[in-house]
C-alpha cells in the first residue's frame, strides 16, 4: 500500500509538501504543475487516506455478513422448466457461497413480492424482465441492484446480459458458410402482461431481419410455440406438414430443438443428412441427444457470477453503472454438416 513517503520520493518533494497537497492546503506556495504531478503520483499509486484505508478494510470485513438477494422473475415451477435461468441462478448462488455472503432468495413468478423483502439486503440480483413499476418499487427498496438477462435503465443499473441480435445475426452466418439457404426458425413467446413483455421476440425479430438481409426470408418456415421440449415437438410435426422442408432449422433455445429431434426421430428423418437443426443456450442435456445437438453457448452461469462482481463492486463504493455483455459461442457437435448448392 502506497504511503506519503512513496509520492515524496516519485514526484521530488518533501513529505511535508505531499501531505498538504493532498489536504488541499489553500496556503501551500507550490507551482500548479508540480501540484499536478503530486496528485497524478498518488493516483498511480493507489493512494488511500488513513480514513479511507479504516473504511475500506470494514467493508471487506464484513463481506461474508453480507445479505445479497435473488429475485428471479419466473416462479420456482417455471425456473424447473428453464435450464438457462437455473445456470444463472447457480452462478450466483456459487460466487455468494465463495465469498461467505447469506443469501435470500424471492421467486416473483404469479406472487407479487413485498417491499419488506427487499428493505432489508446489502445488495440485489434481479434475473429477468419486470415492469416499469416493479423496476420503481425496486429502486425504491434497495439501494444495490444488478439486472442479469435485462438491462433497464442503464443510467441507473448495472447489468449483465447477451447480444441476441448479433447472436442470431452469427448464427445464421455460420449456417450460410456451411451451405445452407432454406433456414427456417422454430421459437417461443410467452405473453406476460405483468412485465408489459413478450419473451422470445428478439430472437424472432433477428432472425426475420438477418434472413431478409440475405434474401432467404421464407414467411412460412417461421414458427413460434413455447420454450418447451414439447412445443418444439409439436413444431416439427407442423413442419413436416409442409409441401417444402427447409435445409436447416435455427431453434430458439435447446428444449425446442430437443423435442425438434425427437419428431424428426419419429418420421424418419435423418439429421443432420436430411434436416439440420441448432439450438441456443448449451443446456447440460444438449451434449447427449442423438445425434448430439449443435448450439449456441451462453454462458449463463458465468453471467450469474459477473452479477454479483457488480455487486460487490457497488457495495466497495462504485457509483458509475457498468453494463456487462458476455459473448456467445458456437459449439460444433452433430446435427449440421457441409451441403452443396
Amino acid at each position: 500500500m502506497a504511503t506519503i513517503k512513496d509520492i515524496a520520493v516519485r514526484a521530488g518533494v518533501s513529505i511535508a509538501t505531499v501531505s498538504r497537497v493532498l489536504n488541499y492546503d489553500k496556503t501551500l506556495s507550490i507551482s500548479s504543475v508540480k501540484r499536478k504531478l503530486i496528485l497524478e503520483v498518488a493516483e498511480e499509486l493507489e493512494y488511500e487516506t488513513p480514513r479511507n484505508r479504516k473504511k475500506t478494510k470494514s467493508k471487506k470485513k464484513k463481506i461474508d455478513a453480507l445479505n445479497i438477494g435473488i429475485l428471479h422473475f419466473l416462479s420456482l415451477e417455471q425456473e424447473l422448466d428453464d435450464p438457462y435461468y437455473i445456470a444463472i441462478r447457480l452462478g450466483i448462488e456459487k460466487l455468494c457461497r465463495d465469498k461467505k455472503a447469506q443469501i435470500t432468495k424471492i421467486y416473483r413468478g404469479s406472487e407479487n413480492f413485498t417491499d419488506a423483502e427487499l428493505k432489508h439486503l446489502d445488495g440485489l440480483v434481479v434475473i429477468g424482465k419486470f415492469s416499469n413499476a416493479e423496476i420503481d418499487r425496486i429502486q425504491a427498496c434497495c439501494e444495490r441492484v444488478v439486472f442479469v438477462d435485462s438491462s433497464p435503465r442503464e443510467g441507473r443499473f448495472d447489468s449483465v446480459v447477451i447480444d441476441a441480435e448479433d447472436t442470431v445475426a452469427s448464427t445464421i452466418e455460420y449456417l450460410m458458410k456451411l451451405g445452407y439457404r432454406k433456414i427456417g426458425y422454430i421459437g417461443g413467446k410467452e405473453k406476460l402482461a405483468e412485465y408489459n413483455t413478450i419473451l422470445g421476440e428478439t430472437r424472432k425479430k433477428a432472425f426475420i431481419e438477418n434472413a431478409t438481409k440475405y434474401n432467404i426470408y421464407r414467411s412460412e418456415w417461421i414458427f413460434v410455440g413455447e420454450f418447451s421440449h414439447e412445443s418444439g415437438y409439436r413444431m416439427m410435426k407442423d413442419v413436416l406438414e409442409l409441401d417444402e422442408l427447409p435445409e436447416v432449422f435455427f431453434a430458439a433455445n435447446d428444449n425446442i430443438a430437443i423435442g425438434a429431434i425427437k419428431a424428426l426421430y419419429e418420421a424418419g428423418i435423418k439429421v443432420p443428412e436430411q434436416i439440420g437443426i441448432i439450438g441456443l443456450n448449451d443446456i447440460p442435456t444438449a451434449q447427449y441427444t442423438l445425434p448430439p445437438l449443435t448450439t449456441v453457448k451462453i454462458y449463463s452461469e458465468f453471467m450469474g457470477e459477473c452479477a454479483v462482481e457488480l455487486l460487490l463492486e457497488q457495495i466497495n463504493g462504485r457509483r458509475i453503472p457498468k453494463k456487462i455483455t458476455i459473448p456467445t459461442k458456437i459449439i460444433k457437435r452433430e446435427t449440421l454438416k457441409a451441403i452443396k448448392n
